[in-house]
């Protein structure tokens, strides 16, 4: 029996049922154009023979995004837009932003906003599952190509696997693809049917597979890289002549780092040494230098809007390198970007009101997919010490009930985040210093040292200590009103501020008692993130995630409560999400995380501002839900005349 993802009903997305001339979307139809329109940057590459007509650039059926495909009706009002023109977004110190990399992250499947809830089939035009989710039979997109002209076909997914098996290039099997997402899961298996259909089957139940798909955080490459491409460079398919170039080229010493390099996730197709690496996004880069990262149109890019016009809408994406945060800043403020997501801030907006009309900007408060920065506590740290006082504490609900007590929210929302943030959040503890000090008086630490400071329940000094890194600016002003907060009612409190490799070092070494740090809370639900994972930002219990994820092979045998957690997470994994066992599985998942305390909210979800030029169309609304919507979507992004 087969059923369609979510809702039990076959995908029809590219079947003969939507008749002749006519592009499905969800259960809508829309005519397609005898002569679709395509950007005018074009038009001598066809007529000199060098790119064929459309036709032959598209899929038989392409993805038509419309209303409701990309972001929700409610706060984006689509309409069809024209071709032409340059985006300008960030480039802070030579990094990538979220507007660069996201707007090359294409999904396999594809739902609205960040949502993996009955998505419609992409890069596919069908995917099926049988009914307990342990097989998945995918058929691509007939026609659709790579941004080189060469069909995408499943010899692209057997050439990963392959790689995939290949210890020469991964020295393991990825975790994503193995059963229930689990390191020590079984790999899944391929079977490649024909040219555009194959299957891969786990051991176990995996409908969690559904939301990989659907994510753009392992995004297309998860299953699909150009083995015509990476062909060229590897040892088992060129000879040493003809790969001598390319590592001469790259500087590589032997065929398999050359291909551990070309092979890559979309993450990193920005690159320098990724330009020439064919990709199925909306742009291709065509300059990655210090001082710019420069993209232009995919004119094999799969995708129309209801009028059958080939996206993108813009023909080129520029991000100009910027050495300093205030003068990225004052560039916003001038209207010298088009969109700004990552690193606009809430101090900067009366800045950027007060320049809308001059500088031809609009600026939004939206959500956001990250919560705000957390305080963690490590339930690992200290867990080799023979009576370890720490893990008496920590493991003990009374003890970060007590810190959460301690924690005024709306002081910290009002002095570091204007009041716009909200006060809800994972931790339901509100600010109560009488129950704090009650709480840590009957875990035994009533006792008070010469300072006025706690000791411990066996009459030792009792000091915490919080690490951080500038990652985010909020971080380390939080951390001080943290340590005042617990000092409050007793605690001992420092606040160590370290350099960012420093502190993951410390974190990676579980040598960070408490730390602070944000992590991607609101799209934990449809699983497009799970960095609440032990092991992840803040590291909250990094051995015990070791224990769990090789079978005991190393780290700490989990004790009861955080096992309890593995198996929640399990759970998960089992059911695609939206489903009520789904839902379910995530309601244990947030109880967990409200009772045992391994992160703390200091505040509520995030307002935060983003940055448009006012001369765009098809840009997100006041309210939107996440501050990332947009990035993941910006081909239908389009610049009024």
């Amino acid at each position: 029996m087969t059923i369609e993802i979510l809702n039990r009903r076959t995908f029809l997305a590219g079947s003969a049922a939507a008749g002749a001339g006519m592009m499905l979307l969800g259960n809508k139809a829309f005519a397609q154009s005898a002569n679709p329109n395509e950007s005018p940057m074009l038009a001598d590459l066809i007529a000199n023979g060098d790119l064929p007509p459309l036709a032959d650039r598209v899929p038989k059926q392409p993805f038509v995004v419309g209303p409701g495909t990309l972001v929700s009706e409610e706060f984006l009002d689509f309409e069809v837009g024209a071709f032409g023109g340059t985006l300008r977004v960030t480039n802070l110190n030579g990094l990538q932003t979220h507007e660069i990399t996201l707007a090359r992250a294409m999904s396999i499947l594809r739902a609205p906003d960040q949502s993996t809830s009955d998505p419609l089939p992409a890069i596919v035009s069908e995917c099926l599952s049988n009914d307990d989710y342990t097989e998945f039979t995918l058929t691509i997109r007939e026609g659709l190509k790579w941004s080189d002209g060469v069909p995408l076909t499943t010899e692209d997914v057997r050439m990963l696997w392959e790689l995939y098996s290949d210890e020469r290039i991964y020295p393991s099997f990825p975790q994503i693809v193995r059963s229930q997402g689990a390191g020590n899961g079984a790999p899944g298996a391929l079977t490649v049917v024909d040219d555009l259909t194959f299957k891969i089957t786990f051991d176990k139940p995996y409908g969690a597979f559904i939301a990989q798909m659907a994510s753009w955080i392992p995004g297309y490459t998860l299953l699909f890289r150009p083995a015509h491409h990476i062909k060229k460079f590897h040892g088992d398919y060129a000879s040493a002549e003809e790969i001598a170039p390319a590592l001469q080229k790259f500087g590589m010493d032997t065929w398999e780092n050359l291909v551990i390099q070309q092979d890559i996730e979309h993450w990193d197709l920005p690159k320098p040494y990724a330009i020439g690496i064919p990709t199925l996004a909306p742009w291709i880069t065509v300059e990655s230098t210090p001082s710019m990262i420069r993209l232009e149109r995919n004119p094999y890019y799969w995708k129309v809007d209801t009028a059958g016009n080939q996206l993108p809408y813009v023909d080129y994406v520029e991000a100009p390198n910027t050495n300093d945060l205030q003068t990225l800043i004052l560039n916003v403020a001038a209207g010298r970007y088009d969109i700004v997501t990552q690193y606009a801030q809430l101090k900067e907006m009366p800045l950027y009101k007060q320049n809308e009309q001059t500088s031809n900007i609009r600026s939004v408060l939206t959500g956001s997919i990250n919560n705000p920065p957390l305080l963690v506590l490590n339930h690992d740290y200290d867990y080799e010490t023979e009576g370890s006082v720490w893990q008496s504490l920590v493991s003990d609900p009374r003890f970060g009930k007590a810190v959460a007590h301690s924690i005024n929210k709306e002081e910290v929302n009002k002095n570091l985040y204007f009041g716009l943030f909200g006060l809800d959040g994972l931790t339901k503890e509100g600010y109560d210093p009488a129950a704090s000090n009650a709480l840590l008086d009957e875990i035994g630490m009533s006792e008070r040292d010469g300072d006025g400071f706690r000791l411990d329940p066996a009459g030792g000094r009792f000091e915490l200590d919080i690490t951080t890194a500038e990652i985010q600016p909020d971080f380390a002003p939080l951390g001080e009103l943290l340590t005042s907060y617990l000092q409050d009612v007793g605690i001992r409190t420092s606040l160590t501020l370290v350099s960012d490799d420093l502190f993951t070092q410390r974190l990676n070494n579980n040598e960070v008692q408490a730390a602070i740090h944000w992590s991607d809370g609101p799209i934990w639900e449809p699983m497009i993130s799970i960095d609440y994972m032990p092991n992840h930002k803040g590291q909250w219990a990094p051995a015990c995630y070791e224990y769990w994820s090789t079978n005991g092979a190393g780290g700490r045998q989990p004790p009861a409560y955080i096992q309890e957690f593995f198996e929640i997470h399990e759970s998960r994994y089992a059911v695609p999400p939206g489903t009520p066992e789904a839902d379910a599985a995530y309601q244990r998942l947030t109880d967990w995380f409200a009772t045992h305390y391994a992160t703390i909210w200091p505040t509520g979800t995030i307002t935060k501002p983003e940055v448009f030029s006012a001369r765009l169309g098809n840009t997100v609304k006041e309210g939107y839900a996440t501050d990332r919507g947009l990035d993941y979507c910006m081909e239908q992004v389009f610049i009024r005349a």
